[in-house]
Order: structure tokens, then C-alpha cells, then sequence
């Protein structure tokens, strides 16, 4: 069963509020609708529906990683880092591959470089969440999640509450914090995730 943005926040909120207490307490406030109109304004593209929705429900997700481990953008960030992607690749050379498109919407990172982009090029890719490797550039996956920010969004909530997003659990640790891990992770790695994007404030 299909969802809206506003549902599928319901849901995780839902779920964060009974089980994840800290990650649900550092979910930012909406964006103003002001503040939307000039981060459509300051990169030149309106946004789709389903961002702005998302937007207006929360700035950014904050401490709350969605999985298998993607911080969403807020505003500032989103326009922040569409720059500093349009930078990067008109700094590329004559016949080397396009790195970023002007009409791709940064929405989340993952803390090593890599982020997810929602497509407005017409065509086929026009509303898919696509995948930006720092290495390879952008790419898209036929996987149903990843077919609008709406999508995977609801899938996310879906996880949640089913105890498994593909290949990975949702796990909260003994202060009420999130991550993502696969089931044969029986111990917590070195490096924590969720931890280093609560440390460099993204949200």
C-alpha cells in the first residue's frame, strides 16, 4: 500500500518515538515556506512535491539516518552542496564524464562523500532518487525504493516497523540511538556512523 510523504513520517516518528527516543528528540523543525522557495530560487530548480512535502515536515533528518545509512539535507545544506557538486564538475575536462547534472536535487549524504540526488532531467530518470558515488558520478537503481523520494521514504517507514530494509536491521543502541546494520553484525564496528553525522551537525 502506497503512502504520502506525511504518512510515511508519521510512521517513522511513529516508531522512533517508541523505540528510538534520542534520534526522534534531534528530528529537526519544518522548513518556513520561505525558506523552501529560496533554496528552489538559489539552485535554479523547482523542487518535486514530494521534497517539498518532506521539507515542510522536517528540515533535514537530523541525527535520524535513514537506511542503509543517508542523513537527509535541509534547505541550507541543499543548496550547499548542489553548488559545491556544479563547482566540482565544471572543473572537469573536455570528454570526461559528466559528474552532475544541473538539474539534479542533493537530499542526503552518507558521511564518506557519497549522496542521494532526486532527478528533475526530463526522461526517464525525471523523479527517481539516484545514487552520486564521489568517484563515478551519478547512477540510478531499478529497485521500487528508489523510485521517488516518496518511495523511499515509505519504504524506510516500512523497515521501521518490519524489523528489515533489504539487507539490513534497524538497531538501536543502550542511549537511544539508530543505525543500520546487517544481521551478522553481532558487535558494533570501530566507527559509528550514526555518531560522526550527529558530529559534523549535517541534517
Amino acid at each position: 500500500m502506497s503512502m504520502t510523504v506525511d504518512e510515511a513520517w508519521d510512521r517513522i516518528e511513529e516508531w522512533l518515538r517508541a523505540n528510538a527516543p534520542a534520534v526522534h528528540a534531534e528530528l529537526p523543525p519544518p522548513a518556513a515556506p520561505g525558506e523552501i522557495r529560496a533554496a528552489q530560487d538559489a539552485v535554479g530548480c523547482a523542487f518535486p512535491a514530494e521534497l517539498v512535502a518532506s521539507l515542510a515536515r522536517h528540515d533535514g533528518s537530523g541525527g535520524f539516518l535513514l537506511p542503509p545509512l543517508h542523513a537527509l539535507y535541509g534547505t541550507r545544506l541543499i543548496v550547499k552542496e548542489y553548488h559545491a557538486y556544479r563547482r566540482a564538475d565544471q572543473r572537469r575536462g573536455p570528454g570526461e564524464r559528466r559528474w552532475w547534472e544541473p538539474r539534479w536535487i542533493p537530499v542526503a549524504q552518507d558521511g564518506c562523500g557519497n549522496s542521494l540526488f532526486v532527478s528533475q532531467e526530463p526522461g526517464p530518470s525525471f523523479g527517481r532518487v539516484g545514487d552520486h558515488a564521489k568517484d563515478e558520478g551519478g547512477s540510478f537503481s531499478d529497485e521500487g525504493e528508489w523510485a521517488s523520494l516518496g518511495a523511499y521514504l515509505a519504504s524506510t517507514a516500512r523497515g521501521l516497523h518490519d524489523g528489515v530494509w533489504g539487507d539490513y536491521e534497524p538497531c538501536v543502541d543502550g542511549e537511544g540511538f539508530l543505525d543500520w546494520r546487517e544481521p551478522s553484525e553481532g558487535v558494533a564496528a570501530d566507527w559509528d556512523m550514526g555518531r560522526l553525522n550527529r558530529g559534523f551537525g549535517f541534517g
